[in-house]
């Protein structure tokens, strides 16, 4: 495969929430450690008779309400500890005491109204977010807890010293759920977030933003926002609030998950953010409300590498198309992302365009998108998958001028290509071409890019391939899986071939000369074929004994005789 053209592109990954695939009872490759899925069971309460070596318990979504230090105290080894989506109005963590390897407890979504504190000193994940607290749940011993990774809370008030018990510690996520917060009539908090790289506020999901409260974070990397509705009287709350937050040189990621608001206020709220050192802007879920009218942005010089917005609801129904696109196709940016929205249409910039990386995966765009277009000459990267493409030749013509692109991705659209005296033309520097889930034929062989390296073409309507093919000597990795393929092709025309998938199709009598032919082969995946068990298959799979046994991937269980009889291939010992 290509390099990542990206990987000089500084990139930030946050983990939420460590994931623990579990049965019913998974045990591990030491017989005396036990993981236990108890979840979504119905039980009232823990139930006895727990394996006492349990590590992992998993109680979550049941409609337990009481904790006692008898439900726990003799999983003296327990690390995992989930109770989410029960229905727990109290706390004792001294409950906790004989368990001293807890690392991780989940109590959030319950109706916790108290907790009474006890150190876990080994605690790294502590989960205390959706529930019924008046004020945020921290006491003082919370203070011992120096391996805290993560910390979830939630509240209805908030007040300067709140987090003061934890001040000193250095987290890596905070979530802090405030579906419940209201506003005061009078006065502002200020409320000091003091160590944690990633912030994470929940706001209520029915109600327009309103928040009197100013939020000051050292170190901070990441911040998410949940739940904003915003209508234009109240847009500015939002940038009021986020310019704290966004004052320091660190905050380099930005999330917003279920947005509601206006086009107007989604433009300003990108226009405060251009000039602030945030690097990647990531919307989900956006709906957008009342009207859509062309709205004056500056493109002013910009830290924001990165632009993602996917799942967009457009309740406007009559709006200018150009007011939507035009301030997308002008940023001055180097990736930009917008998926499923549906967008019927993308307009080209009008001057050279800074963007490098296209993501318009799940809309709609037709086969007029970026045609005649000659200022995306920096893109490298375009993804168009899951949208209304229907013609090969004209996504060819497409391309003629992005100069510098590398990578293309129209899979899974409804591309044909019909000759018709119509020769392709593609930009030359293509070297990675995704072509699959279309309903293309023999033909497509005809109109591909010269120099392509990496060819996916799985899931299409392909017979055969044909032999006067022009010379595609660069191409390296060829996938035409799920096709109606009845041979093994040469590579003749596929002189640097090293990476073959062709399983899932029709191929009966595989030649013995493939491998005479595909002297380059490192990798070649042809199981599940209706393979015939006859002298000739002999040959083919004598030939593969002379190769290496790591080249033919899933041998020899994904090869099985469909006649006479059904049998591996392997087994095959005719002399005719």
């Amino acid at each position: 495969m290509t390099k990542d053209k990206d990987s000089t592109v500084k990139r930030f990954h946050f983990v939420y929430i460590v994931t623990f695939i579990i049965g019913t009872i998974i045990q591990f490759s030491d017989e005396s450690e036990f993981a236990v899925d108890m979840s979504n069971s119905g039980l009232t309460q823990i139930p006895k008779g727990l394996p006492p070596k349990t590590k992992v318990l998993d109680m979550s979504q049941n409609y337990i309400s009481e904790l006692h230090l008898s439900d726990i105290s003799f999983l003296s080894e327990l690390k995992v500890l989930r109770l989410s989506h029960n229905r727990i109005q109290h706390l004792d963590i001294s409950i906790f005491k004989f368990n001293p390897d807890l690392e991780y407890l989940d109590l959030s979504h319950n109706q916790l109204q108290k907790v009474s504190c006890h150190p876990i000193t080994n605690l790294k994940h502590l989960d205390l977010s959706f529930n019924d607290f008046d004020a945020l749940p921290l006491c003082k011993e919370f203070g011992y807890l120096t391996q805290l990774n993560f910390l979830g809370l939630s509240a209805t008030k908030l007040q300067q010293l709140d987090l003061l018990p934890i001040a000193h510690l250095h987290l890596n996520y905070i979530l802090l759920d405030l579906e419940g917060y209201y506003v005061k009539e009078n006065g502002e908090e200020s409320l000091q977030i003091l160590n944690t790289k990633t912030l994470h506020l929940v706001f209520h999901p029915n109600y327009l933003f309103s928040v009197q409260v100013n939020i000051s974070v050292n170190t901070l990397e990441c911040l998410q926002l949940t739940n904003i509705k915003l209508s234009n009287s109240n847009c500015q709350v939002l940038i009021k609030f986020l310019s704290e937050l966004t004052r320091g040189p660190t905050l380099l990621n930005f999330t917003l998950n279920h947005v509601e608001t206006t086009w107007k206020c989604l433009v300003r709220v990108f226009q405060f953010l251009w000039p602030r050192p945030v690097e990647y802007l990531n919307i989900y879920n956006l709906t957008i409300v009342q009207s859509i009218g062309e709205e004056d942005f500056t493109y002013s010089e910009t830290a924001l590498k990165a632009l993602k917005i996917e799942r967009i609801t457009n309740k406007v129904f009559l709006f200018s198309q150009t007011a939507l696109y035009r301030v997308f196709s002008e940023m001055n940016i180097m990736m930009l992302t917008l998926s499923d929205a549906p967008f019927i249409h993308m307009l080209c910039p009008q001057a050279t365009s800074t963007l490098k990386f296209l993501n318009f995966t799940q809309n709609v765009l037709t086969d007029s998108i970026f045609q005649k277009c000659s200022t995306l000459v920096r893109l490298e990267t375009l993804i168009l998958r899951k949208n209304e493409l229907k013609d090969l030749y004209k996504v060819g013509l497409m391309t003629k001028d992005m100069t510098s692109l590398e990578t293309l991705d129209v899979s899974w659209n409804s591309l044909e290509y019909d000759r018709h005296n119509r020769n392709c033309t593609w930009v030359g520097s293509i070297v990675e071409l995704n072509l699959s889930s279309n309903i293309l034929t023999d033909s497509v062989f005809r109109c591909l890019p010269p120099r392509i390296k990496v060819l996916d073409l799985h899931n299409n309507r392909i017979r055969s391939i044909p032999t006067d093919v022009t010379s595609l000597d660069a191409l390296q990795e060829l996938n035409v899986a799920s096709n109606s393929l009845a041979h093994l092709p040469g590579c003749g025309s596929f002189s640097s071939l090293s990476v073959l998938t062709i399983d899932y199709n029709a191929i009966s009598n595989p030649s013995a000369h493939f491998f005479q032919s595909c002297q380059k082969i490192r990798s070649i995946r042809a199981g599940n074929n209706p393979f015939r068990c006859t002298c000739e298959l002999r040959e083919f799979t004598q030939s593969i004994g002379q190769v290496a046994s790591e080249v033919v991937e899933g041998w020899p269980d994904s090869y099985k005789c469909d006649y006479p009889e059904s049998g591996s291939c392997v087994k095959v010992t005719a002399s005719g």
